[in-house]
């Protein structure tokens, strides 16, 4: 990497009279940063100093292999220290002026690419280089390492433009045997018709009666029954609201879907008589006062909805030092429902913006976890085939990038026991099992030391520490069996009615 950085070093006496000694000590300055560096031999360096303005030093530096801009910031110390001890001088600014930045690529961009704080970017299709200019770059957006990331970002934001379209890694798994459908009509507008479900007030959510209630409360019941309970995961709960700064910054779900996320804002204040304007409006006008509204709730620190329940999970044991008994650690909740802002992609009860999910979380040790992910596998078939009787399918979804970092597989592990593996049913009402898209359903994850890294979880005796989730959705396990099945109990197989006797009475209305 190549770099070339114009800065000024402002100070707080005239110096033309000792522009000799100032010189000297910063060519001193120079030489002992440059001693700590590490392959000194690889590094090259230029720097040029011209005194302007009696108090004004203007700096040039040209660097390969070492960031001008880290190195200018390095000079402060040393040379503050040199003109305080003999000259009694102080430094009262430092201001990188401009910064230029040339760096190698893997691969060009395919399409424009946009990046913040750069005032220029050019890439070099013969050099396959990169090259990014700042201009008045605010002292804490180097020291903060901020320059360093943005060049990250930069190759991140060109991967994704080969990756995006690219079919993640897919290995059927399992399929199971062909069932006998009885049934082709869409689950959700049946359950409309027989007011089994109303639409919400808002978009992407739903009512659940009675008789949608009990087909959920019995999936419920078979989940904990069947998998949760043998397997010996105890239950918790969370809370409904997350922090942005204190987990999404962590996990990258801020980064990859803020899209997607449903944001709570407080009240700035509780104090009736500062809410009084907004009052008088609403009361007069019969309308939200949405401008006056906005002056009254707080943004920051940035709050939301779940989105999923395992951050927060992970972020209650944060800094922890796991006692060696504790492991593994098999925890569920069902409490807080996730929020996830669809948009144009909601589909009945199987995509909505609010769903009841069951989360299953699972830490320890590697090959204890590949153990219990074999074992919920198991209670997943065994439900699956003997309770719920559907047509479905399973398969190692591990996505593209995953598949090439070799890092992740430097255990000697096999292909696919770090990701996902998908839960799919076919749903007869899109077409025939051969040419519709099959629903994902349900999904089992290892991710490896993704979390237990992002909130510096630790084993008692050092060991590494994976975890694992696994996402029971309740709209899309009732809107598979319906699907197949029908909404007539007669229709249901024998196993799942002795979980549920009795349907609740439908409301009625004229």
């Amino acid at each position: 990497m190549e770099y070339r950085l114009i800065g000024e070093i402002v100070l707080n006496k005239n110096i033309k009279q000792k522009e000799i000694e100032v010189k000297k000590y910063l060519k001193k300055s120079e030489e002992d940063i440059l001693k700590t560096l590490k392959d000194l031999d690889e590094i090259k360096f230029e720097s040029e100093y011209e005194i302007k303005d009696n108090n004004l030093i203007l700096v040039r530096m040209d660097t390969y292999r070492q960031s001008a801009h880290s190195i200018f910031y390095r000079i402060r110390k040393t040379l503050a220290e040199y003109l305080g001890k003999n000259l009694h001088i102080g430094i009262t600014t430092l201001e990188v002026k401009h910064l230029k930045i040339k760096f190698p690529l893997e691969k060009l961009p395919i399409e424009n690419l946009q990046i913040p704080f750069v005032n220029k970017i050019e890439f070099n299709k013969q050099e396959k280089t990169c090259t990014i200019e700042f201009e008045n770059i605010d002292k804490n957006f180097i020291t903060k390492g901020n320059v360093e990331r943005l060049i990250k970002r930069i190759k991140e934001k060109i991967d994704l433009t080969y990756y995006e379209g690219k079919a993640e890694y897919y290995k059927l798994l399992y399929e199971s045997p062909k069932r006998e459908i009885k049934v082709n009509s869409d689950p959700t507008i049946e359950m409309v018709n027989r007011n089994w479900i109303a639409p919400a007030s808002t978009k992407g959510k739903w009512v659940y009666w009675a008789p949608a209630t009990a087909l959920f409360r019995t999936m419920e019941k078979i989940v904990v029954e069947e998998l949760l309970n043998p397997l010996g995961f105890n239950e918790m709960i969370n809370s409904n609201i997350v922090s942005g700064e204190d987990i999404w910054l962590r996990t990258g779900h801020l980064e990859g879907m803020p899209m997607e996320i449903y944001y709570v804002a407080e009240p700035v204040t509780r104090n009736v008589k500062a809410w009084e304007h907004f009052v008088d409006l609403l009361k007069i006008t019969k309308e939200i006062p949405y401008d006056e509204f906005k002056k009254m709730i707080q943004f920051k620190p940035l709050k939301g909805l779940v989105y999923a329940q395992c951050p927060s999970i992970y972020w209650a044991l944060k800094g922890k030092t796991i006692a060696v008994e504790t492991f593994p650690i098999l925890l569920f909740e069902r409490a807080t429902n996730s929020f996830r802002y669809e948009s144009g992609g909601r589909h009945g009860i199987e995509r909505v913006d609010e769903f009841h999910r069951i989360e299953v979380v699972f830490m320890g040790e590697p090959e204890e976890l590949l153990k219990i992910r074999e074992k919920i596998a198991e209670k997943y078939k065994h439900i699956f085939n003997e309770i719920l009787e559907i047509e479905w399918r399973m398969a190692s979804v591990t996505p593209f990038y995953m598949q090439q970092a070799g890092d992740l597989f430097e255990m000697g592990l096999e292909e696919g026991q770090l990701g996902t593996i998908d839960y799919e049913a076919w749903l007869p009402y899109r077409g025939t099992r051969e040419d519709s898209e099959w629903l994902e359903f349900q999904n089992l994850s290892i991710v490896g030391e993704k979390y237990i890294k992002a909130f510096n979880i630790k084993h008692q005796k050092n060991q590494l520490i994976w975890s694992g989730c696994t996402g029971i959705g309740l709209e899309r396990w009732v809107a598979v069996f319906l699907a197949q099945h029908g909404l007539n109990r007669k229709e249901w197989p024998q196993k799942f009615k002795e979980y549920i006797p009795d349907m609740p009475k439908p409301l009625k209305f004229y």
